[in-house]
């Protein structure tokens, strides 16, 4: 009676535990309402099509580096924008590698894929996230604000990587198509201006960037982009009240 008791107590447990990670379908097109999964640990599957050469992604989980490598391949890129220097003719876009850490959620990235174009099939346990994924840089004047989105993004003013630009990076202005995919990742210049956009990869900007204002930081904790809590606002990436900010 007792084992019996005690394998029924151990099956309960089991299917308790199983019952726990849900399995959940992220859509890379139409994007996925996350606010009722918001911090839910589950079995996150999604499809996300990739060109060879350079992608923007901006997933609601996170990727361990080894499974960045997993899906995309081990000679993938993955990098952030870090800084930003010119004016609205010409605006430097800096990307630093960030491979070694990871996806983080909520976090806008380009991702250079070596493989042919094709559907890549995403499946592994994480935690979600709702929340707001952008940077902001500003330079001479002008704030450029690069935006991951969890739903298509419509509008004139906003730019994007076309397929056919893929091998360099390029943001070009979206005008008449379809606009930005959700888990994607799109620009824009406050005051709608428009620029032309030179990406440099893994080569530090000299210029002023955003700065986080000591309201900002009041009362609030810091995390940097790896998501440990930080003493204070410091150089680099700051995370303070969900929002990310850059300091020189």
């Amino acid at each position: 009676m007792k084992k019996f008791t005690l394998a029924a107590v151990l099956l309960s447990m089991s299917l308790f535990a199983s019952a726990q990670t849900k399995s959940v379908t992220v859509s890379s097109i139409n994007g996925t309402n996350m606010e009722q999964y918001d911090g839910q640990v589950a079995e996150v599957k999604m499809n996300r099509y990739m060109f060879t050469g350079w992608n923007t992604v901006s997933f609601p989980f996170d990727l361990s580096a080894d499974k960045v490598n997993e899906f995309f391949g081990n000679d993938c890129r993955l990098e952030v924008l870090t800084g930003i220097s010119g004016d609205s003719n010409a605006m430097k876009l800096y990307f630093q590698d960030a491979k070694s850490e990871g996806i983080k959620a909520n976090t806008p990235y380009i991702l250079y894929f070596t493989g042919e174009p094709q559907n890549v099939k995403i499946s592994a346990e994480s935690t979600l996230f709702a929340g707001e994924s952008k940077v902001s840089f500003s330079s001479n004047g002008y704030t450029v604000n690069f935006n991951g989105t969890d739903k298509i993004i419509n509008g004139n003013n906003i730019y994007g990587i076309f397929a056919a630009d893929n091998a360099e990076s390029k943001f070009a202005k979206i005008e008449g198509t379809t606009g930005c995919y959700a888990t994607r990742c799109y620009i824009t210049v406050d005051g709608d201006k428009d620029v032309t956009f030179i990406p440099v990869h893994n080569e530090k900007t000299t210029t002023a960037i955003n700065k986080v204002s000591s309201t900002d930081n009041d009362n609030a904790k810091v995390y940097d982009i790896n998501g440990v809590q930080k003493k204070s606002v410091s150089k680099g990436i700051n995370i303070v009240k969900g929002k990310k900010f850059a300091v020189k």
